[in-house]
């Protein structure tokens, strides 16, 4: 928490590609049938959308996979809730709270006359805590009643390092309007596709049940059998389903190839990773000796990756797109290879300049895969991200960009323009958001059945054209 020169953060990239192979439908029936669990508590709902009950500390703690990490949080609240200062705040009072503890007990051990009564870095972290969420001109000044912030300068005006205790009233009201936009995230969260994508999901449905009126017309004018009305049943019920997902958010296409998303607008303004290009092997003289070696090492390490491989079924986190780099924000490439450089600047690369910044302490909310194999920030089987915890540091908090001017960072927001109907994909891996995916399509099926049977019961009744 000590102030430190201002360092440079790591840039944000967007989340490696997931593409449409026909392969992943080979999973479909397992995933159809053995849903994951999700391993959080449900609140009961009687809406297509299921609610879960995440709770606060979780996702500060690091506990959820990819779409709903903390960073996954903040980029939402940046982006859609513009309501970040709650969550940097929490993170501090969070650090603060266990730095000041720390220091209690560290001085509870000590002799009364060699105890001190200030603590020099609780005492500068509290000053800029101030600056940054209670000063007016901050423009990540809270948003809270004007009592409450008078109260809590006026009860800490004469001390340096006031116990958290003095914050306990800031803090229930923070969290109370963090957890509210807590729910709303994991609502959105639970979609795998934007309004254009779930519009065009409802016109194919309401398509698919125009279709379905083929045999009842054909009936109804030619005088066939009223039997033949019942072939109307499935297309009224896949239309009905398609157009009830659709609707919620969830395209049953995307569903159907896999646990997947489209990608944020924010997302799709960001750049892409670079690609890892492999060097040539360097043509040196070496001695006989030193060539066995190099021999030895090479088939001794290619056994080794092979063994890697075999351990790991050879399976990407990310489907079978075998193009997806390393992240450069790790940084642990290896020595034999290189990131490639291109002359020219996509528009989702002019764009991200012009987008607000996120904390640099939070980590990033998707891996890649390492050449070796392994990860830097892998996942444990039980769902959870084994990712380190963050350190606050205010010297990475949002700040303005000098590359935006005033009137760029007034409409930043039209850069974020709605994903199309066939954006790109990502992998989803946290299993709460794919059990609600599932539910929704499970529950949209559901409710296309009483939807067919009410429309077949309503097309046989029809009499016949005299």
């Amino acid at each position: 928490m000590s102030s430190q020169p201002r360092t440079r953060k790591p840039r944000t990239f967007r989340p490696p590609k997931y593409s449409y192979d026909f392969s992943h439908l080979k999973s479909f029936p397992r995933r159809l049938i053995f849903p994951p669990n999700s391993g959080v508590g449900r609140v009961r709902s009687f809406k297509i959308t299921p609610v879960y009950d995440i709770t606060l500390n979780d996702v500060l703690e690091g506990k959820h996979l990819p779409p709903i990490t903390l960073k996954d949080f903040e980029d939402y609240l940046v982006f859609e809730a513009h309501s970040a200062e709650n969550l940097y705040f929490i993170c501090w009072l969070r650090d603060y709270t266990a730095a000041y503890n720390k220091w209690q007990e560290t001085q509870a051990a000590l002799p009364e006359e060699k105890r001190q009564a200030t603590n020099p870095e609780l005492t500068v972290s509290f000053a800029r805590a101030r600056g940054t969420f209670f000063d007016p001109s901050s423009h990540l000044e809270l948003n809270l009643p004007g009592e409450l912030v008078e109260q809590l300068l006026k009860d800490t005006q004469s001390i340096a390092s006031p116990s958290p205790d003095l914050l306990a009233d800031v803090q229930k009201h923070v969290e109370g309007m963090l957890r509210e936009s807590l729910m709303k995230f994991v609502v959105c969260s639970c979609k795998n596709s934007g309004r254009r994508r779930g519009a065009f999901a409802i016109a194919v449905g309401l398509a698919a049940m125009a279709v379905g009126l083929a045999p009842v017309l054909m009936s109804i004018l030619r005088g066939e059998s009223r039997w033949v009305r019942l072939a109307a049943l499935f297309p009224f019920w896949f239309g009905a389903m398609t157009a009830i997902a659709g609707f919620h958010g969830v395209c049953v296409v995307i569903f159907l190839f896999g646990d997947a998303r489209q990608l944020y607008p924010y997302e799709l303004c960001r750049p892409t990773l670079p690609a890892i290009q492999p060097l040539a092997p360097l043509s040196l003289p070496l001695p006989a000796t030193a060539k066995s070696d190099v021999a030895s090492t090479n088939e001794s390490r290619s056994s080794f990756d092979a063994g890697n491989t075999a351990k790991s079924g050879s399976i990407s986190p990310w489907g079978d797109d075998k193009s997806i780099p390393m992240s450069p924000i790790n940084g642990q490439a290896e020595s034999t290879a290189v990131h490639s450089s291109t002359g020219a600047k996509s528009r989702s690369s002019r764009s991200s300049d012009y987008l607000p910044e996120t904390a640099g302490f939070i980590p990033p909310s998707y891996y890649e895969p390492s050449i070796t194999g392994t990860s830097t920030n892998a996942h444990s089987s039980n769902g959870s991200s084994s990712a380190a915890p963050y350190k606050f540091d205010f010297d990475t908090l949002p700040q303005p960009s000098p590359k935006r001017s005033d009137e760029d960072d007034k409409h930043w927001s039209r850069f974020l323009v709605e994903r199309g109907v066939f954006a790109s994909l990502t992998k989803v891996f946290s299993p709460v958001v794919t059990r609600a995916q599932w539910d929704i399509v499970m529950r949209s099926a559901l409710l296309g059945v009483l939807v067919a049977l009410i429309l077949g019961g309503i097309c046989i009744a029809i009499p016949f054209k005299n």
